[in-house]
């Protein structure tokens, strides 16, 4: 079943000083582990992406800095992070305010994965310095972040999706992916369980593999961050 989930409402737990993370999907993310991470001025949190997994982020609100041996990378907000598997990282608070990030692992830790995941060690995509791809057909503009013309793996596929706003998605489902919806900007109108369900910025919404869904904005200029794990997947409508 389709789940929405507002941040704001979340039971977070510290995990280091400064620092406590949210679990988005839960045990409902078979393919995927999404968690919101915030970060107390000056927190620092410091990982190594599982084996077999990608490790993105994408900062919601202030600003913070990826770094690694390779160098340190400036993530203000609506930055795109993609961590290869094994890299050993420290995601630090660089602002004033507090900072809240989504991170996403794909598969999640533990689970074997059999796609081929990004090589590139540690890249980062600024949403406003990225090209925007019309879809014409579709009524909608993506900014890639995953995918074979972006940061290339076949775990994932990331993406900004922009509306116009007559854009209608019509009820499909993805039988071969799961799919994860978070809303940046306007107010988006999702079909979930067979319900409407209105989202604003603060809230995503996650369907299992095979979950009907349908979109289509309801107020201001739409926009969200989108996922679809693996990245190879098909739509069935109706």
């Amino acid at each position: 079943m389709g789940k929405v989930v507002t941040f704001a409402a979340l039971q977070y737990q510290p995990v280091a000083t400064g620092v406590n993370t949210a679990a988005i999907t839960g045990s409902d993310g078979k393919e995927m582990q999404a968690e919101v991470v915030r970060l107390a001025p000056g927190a620092k949190l410091a990982a190594t992406v599982p084996p077999g997994c990608d490790r993105y982020f994408f900062t919601l609100t202030g600003e913070a800095t990826v770094a690694n041996g390779g160098g340190a990378h400036r993530m203000p907000a609506e930055t795109f992070a993609t961590l290869q598997e094994g890299a050993k990282f420290t995601l630090e608070n660089s602002g004033k305010a507090e900072a809240e990030l989504l991170s996403v692992i794909v598969p999640p830790p533990g689970k074997s994965g059999t796609h081929p995941g990004f090589k590139g060690g540690i890249t980062v995509a600024e949403r406003g310095k990225q090209p925007v791809v019309d879809i014409p057909e579709q009524k909608k503009h993506r900014i890639h972040f995953v995918d074979k013309s972006a940061a290339a793996s076949e775990r994932a596929h990331a993406m900004i999706v922009e509306y116009v706003p007559e854009t209608v998605t019509g009820m499909h489902m993805h039988p071969n992916a799961e799919s994860m919806f978070v809303v940046l900007t306007g107010k988006v109108r999702f079909t979930v369980n067979g319900q409407d369900e209105v989202l604003a910025r603060g809230q995503a919404v996650h369907f299992p593999a095979g979950d009907r869904h349908g979109l289509r904005r309801e107020e201001g200029d739409v926009s969200f961050l989108e996922f679809h794990v693996p990245g190879s997947f098909t739509s069935v409508r109706g």
